[in-house]
């Protein structure tokens, strides 16, 4: 008498990904979990480096393989955000700490701290005490800033993303540009190819926006959106940071008898 052979495994599509678990008499679906992780991936982890374009004080560009430019240069402007970054400790080039507290968003009059900044200085940005004007001498002691992800005009979809880092003495030339730059095309700087230089008329090295020309490789600078949001709302690694240590106190002259 013939034996039937063991029925064979239903075949899946994919990976087990997709199977759904009973948890606790609960169906789950593993994909959708995965989803709502990959949400808040960016604020777990810290910014990639080497992707700037850092601007020295010589008012150069340098690029991330090492190459520098006087400028003007020509780029792509794939999309940008706010950041707020306070320092709680003295500058020093030669030993850069990270914020004590910082904030990262589209929308800069509605920025809120980081949960994962070492020392939240407030909920939100704009009451601040640190993010108003006269927490440091004339300014503010909170750096007000955008960031943004950028391509060459000739980009595909295997170009590497840049980061440029606007400092808050090239803000209102930034805004002023962007504003600009919607009235006049109706459409977002992705649209054109922005020509960035220094400004001639100061001795530090301050970003200027202007000269928007029509980008003709706007489908190939589009379709890198999501990719270029997703790079800038990683927020930076602050695992190095360390208090500063408290000033002593000038001893008190001794008492005359």
């Amino acid at each position: 008498m013939a034996t039937k052979k063991p029925a064979a495994p239903a075949k899946t599509t994919g990976t087990a990904l997709a199977v759904k678990k009973a948890v606790g008499g609960q169906v789950v679906d593993i994909r959708a979990q995965l989803a709502k992780e990959v949400a808040d991936m960016a604020s777990r982890v810290g910014a990639p480096g080497g992707d700037a374009i850092r601007i020295t004080q010589d008012k150069k560009f340098e690029f991330p393989d090492g190459t520098k430019s006087n400028g003007p240069i020509n780029l792509v402007i794939v999309d940008f955000v706010s950041m707020n970054q306070f320092y709680d400790g003295p500058y020093d080039k030669d030993n850069i700490s990270p914020p004590a507290c910082f904030a990262i968003g589209s929308n800069p009059t509605a920025l809120v701290a980081s949960d994962n900044s070492p020392v939240k200085q407030s909920a939100g940005c704009a009451a601040c005490p640190m993010n108003q004007f006269g927490s440091d001498g004339k300014g503010k002691a909170c750096k007000n800033g955008r960031v943004l992800a950028v391509l060459p005009p000739g980009a595909t979809a295997d170009t590497p993303l840049w980061i440029l880092k606007v400092s808050p003495t090239a803000l209102k030339s930034f805004d002023a540009y962007v504003t600009s730059v919607v009235r006049s095309f109706q459409l977002p700087p992705v649209s054109v190819i922005t020509e960035i230089s220094f400004d001639d008329s100061v001795t530090y090295a301050s970003l200027r926006f202007g000269d928007p020309q029509p980008n003709d490789n706007l489908e190939a600078c589009f379709a890198r959106k999501e990719e270029a949001m997703a790079r800038l709302l990683t927020e930076p690694d602050v695992s190095q940071y360390e208090a500063p240590a408290p000033q002593k106190k000038a001893a008190m002259p001794a008492r005359r008898k």
